[in-house]
């Protein structure tokens, strides 16, 4: 059995689950059994030919197209700091983390002053600001636009947020998957404040260019935070991104 054969008979304008690729795969071997079908499936994604769209979705990948990758990112020495504070004082607590700097990959304008946001769980946001604001004085927790601009640090700025409980995983460590930062630009918050939205078409383009998006977790957060509308009408009509689950 070549896993290759399946391709040209997989859906090629869109998401498709795998109740289709194992009916596709039937059609042509008829016999083959479900460990089969899963090695077909895991092959063709090791060489680059189908792609994740959230759980158990998948879409075929053109020859031409570029190689995508998971994203990371190497965080500053000073985000890398706060994550080793919080962690060694509270090995339990559910936080997330990510910073400003991080969007000079794709922004024009780039961005000199950081931002280290630091979301953490509802009922310990307090404990943990002020565990940090000791020595860290410049520290903000929740703050509007206006006392962020009339309060901000020197040098970086750290400000704490409480995390949505349904907010999605880290892939690693504490660092807040690029998904639900796609998300979070798009709110009136904060987060969604620093940069122009001028430059949001370009942001969005260059990460579902580089990156494997997962739109199934994206739209799910978006969702929970009632983005979802707003999410869907500005990829639609503000970019050339072409979604494959909706």
């Amino acid at each position: 059995m070549n896993a290759n054969n399946i391709l040209p008979l997989l859906p090629n304008d869109g998401a498709f689950n795998k109740t289709t690729f194992r009916e596709t795969v039937h059609s042509i071997y008829p016999d083959c059994t479900e460990a089969s079908i899963n090695w077909m499936l895991v092959t063709l994604r090791k060489q680059g030919s189908l792609a994740s769209a959230g759980t158990g979705k998948y879409y075929r990948i053109p020859q031409d197209a570029p190689a995508k990758k998971q994203y990371s990112y190497p965080h500053s020495p000073e985000y890398l700091d706060l994550e080793k504070e919080i962690t060694e004082a509270y090995p339990l607590v559910n936080f997330q983390m990510w910073e400003l700097i991080q969007m000079n990959d794709f922004v024009n304008h780039q961005i000199a002053k950081n931002v280290i946001f630091i979301e953490v769980e509802a009922m310990l946001v307090d404990t943990v600001y002020e565990l940090l604001h000791e020595k860290h004085p410049y520290a903000m927790i929740q703050p509007t636009y206006d006392t962020f601009y009339k309060q901000r640090a020197p040098e970086t700025d750290i400000i704490f947020q409480k995390l949505l409980s349904e907010a999605p995983s880290p892939d690693a460590n504490h660092s807040c998957v690029i998904e639900k930062l796609l998300v979070d630009l798009l709110s009136k918050k904060l987060s969604g404040s620093l940069i122009e939205r001028s430059e949001y078409p370009r942001i969005y383009e260059d990460v579902f260019r580089k990156y494997n998006i997962d739109e199934t977790r994206m739209f799910r957060y978006a969702k929970r935070r009632h983005l979802y509308d707003s999410l869907l009408s500005f990829i639609k009509t503000k970019t050339d991104i072409q979604l494959m689950t909706i």
